[in-house]
């Protein structure tokens, strides 16, 4: 059976805007170095290399109330690549707890 890439996923709410989160996630996506491959709805996606590896993430903002829930998944051939993207983007996305 062939390799199947990592995936790693990572969620909480935080009190900001949908159009805020989304926002902050192509701008956390931009600034990892990946580039935005599409943006649907609730979701923003990017593609590029991670320390010699493809990765892809994905980010999801769902308002709810006062608050957006978001998820960020990274994934990649190379579970640290895949882990590493999704920690970039989620921190920079998410910001403080709040």
């Amino acid at each position: 059976m062939a390799q199947a890439p990592a995936i790693h996923v990572g969620s909480d709410t935080r009190a900001k805007s949908q159009e805020e989160a989304l926002r902050d996630a192509k701008f956390a996506i931009e600034e990892t170095g990946l580039q935005v491959t599409f943006t649907s709805g609730p979701h923003i996606g990017g593609a590029g290399t991670l320390d010699g590896s493809g990765v892809a993430v994905l980010v999801t903002c769902l308002s709810l109330d006062s608050r957006t829930f978001i998820e960020v998944v990274g994934s990649s051939d190379d579970s640290n690549a895949a882990g590493q993207a999704r920690n970039r983007v989620r921190t920079i996305t998410m910001g403080p707890a709040s």
